[in-house]
């Protein structure tokens, strides 16, 4: 048995209608000032208007910043801290997609501090002096909540930059699967997918555990056998539940095992091109996926039994292309457009995005094959 560390956030509450215990929780904790940070859509429903409701009426005040950006860079960041230095709350919670929560942990922190984001990104030093922090999850795809993961474009350098650190863990995290039916089947498609890679690349991934792998495997066969049905009908609470659960399970796997190449491929894609980062991940599946596969099955046979696929009395190169079947249909099914000169990305472009995406080793370090700057630019080119 191998030695690891294993880390998440340390209180989960999940299951339909567990935003209820929202207010009950505030008052337990003796936080009377919330401030909330969520994305444009949900900040207009009648779910978070209920919330304000419910906490005001317990005498809990309430601001709220929602400028978030679908692609939220520093300056996103260091305009929500200087709201709550104005506010001056007792807690922060975030609910959204996985652009509200990277923006609520790292907030959770620069708003005690007054560091500006790109700072802390330059400097990698996070302080452990925060505000509590909620997380609420309203898609399915990051699994944001459970890991001490923000990301973020810098505008300056065309990057995107993850800052990872465990005070960026939120105190707690309340998902509530009834909050994800009323998502389009655009969001479902691209935050399927985005979980299903998380677990994909954490259960491949150089630096997994046994336990992350465990997780990994979980995650990858309840969100392949929900993500269809959510898809095609979006009010299937039961694949709902699922996909969050799946979701979250993928979040604490690679939060402790690190995804891989398909996401440093997408970062460049994703800064360069504003592509959203689901549909970046989903573009550069197939191409990562079949490079590495030419080096052999490996752990891949573990991903092809979690995707239903028999293995005994096969070869790997029937295996192999099973699996890549099996992803390339359901990629399709998912209606996801997968060539990047759609995007406005063009041939020209191809040798910047390799050199860009060279230089995250952070993440290219845990693919299971080598990559270089020959390979990274035939990657892109295939996915053009």
């Amino acid at each position: 048995m191998n030695n690891f560390n294993f880390q998440t956030a340390p209180h989960i509450v999940f299951g339909n209608k567990s935003l209820n215990i929202l207010t009950e929780e505030l008052i337990k904790l003796n936080r009377f000032s919330a401030f909330f940070i969520s994305d444009p859509y949900i900040a207009k429903t009648e779910l978070f208007s209920n919330i304000l409701t419910n906490l005001t009426s317990k005498k809990i005040k309430t601001n709220i910043y929602s400028n978030i950006k679908s692609d939220p860079d520093f300056e996103n960041v260091d305009e929500a801290r200087d709201k709550i230095i104005k506010a001056n709350p007792d807690i922060i919670i975030g609910i959204g997609g996985g652009s509200t929560m990277d923006i609520a942990k790292l907030t959770a922190i620069t708003a005690k501090t007054g560091e500006n984001a790109r700072d802390v990104a330059k400097t990698g030093i996070i302080s452990k002096n925060k505000l509590p922090l909620i997380l609420i999850p309203t898609t399915s795809g990051t699994g944001s909540e459970v890991t001490h993961i923000s990301i973020f474009s810098d505008n300056e350098d065309m990057v995107k930059t993850g800052i990872v650190h465990p005070n960026l863990y939120a105190d707690m995290a309340i998902l509530d699967p009834e909050i994800t039916l009323e998502l389009p089947q655009t969001i479902t498609a691209y935050g399927g997918i985005d979980a299903l890679i998380h677990a994909l690349e954490s259960l491949t991934s150089k630096s997994a555990t046994r336990f992350s792998e465990l997780l990994a495997e979980e995650a990858l066969k309840i969100i392949y056998d929900n993500i269809l049905t959510a898809f095609d009908n979006g009010k299937d609470i039961e694949a709902r539940s699922n996909m969050l659960y799946g979701s979250m399970l993928a979040g604490m796997a690679f939060a402790n095992s690190s995804v891989a190449a398909i996401h440093a491929f997408a970062y460049p894609i994703g800064a360069k091109f504003h592509i959203p980062h689901g549909l970046a991940n989903s573009i550069m599946l197939m191409p990562v996926l079949k490079f590495n596969l030419e080096k052999g099955l490996g752990k891949y046979s573990i991903v092809a039994r979690a995707l239903g696929i028999e293995i005994k009395g096969k070869t790997e190169h029937e295996i192999t292309n099973q699996l890549i079947n099996k992803l390339d249909l359901l990629v399709d099914h998912l209606e996801i457009n997968r060539k990047l000169k759609n995007y406005g990305v063009r041939q020209t472009d191809i040798p910047d995005l390799a050199k860009s995406v060279i230089k995250i080793t952070r993440l290219l370090s845990n693919n299971p094959r080598e990559i270089n700057i020959n390979d990274a630019e035939s990657l892109y080119t295939e996915a053009l």
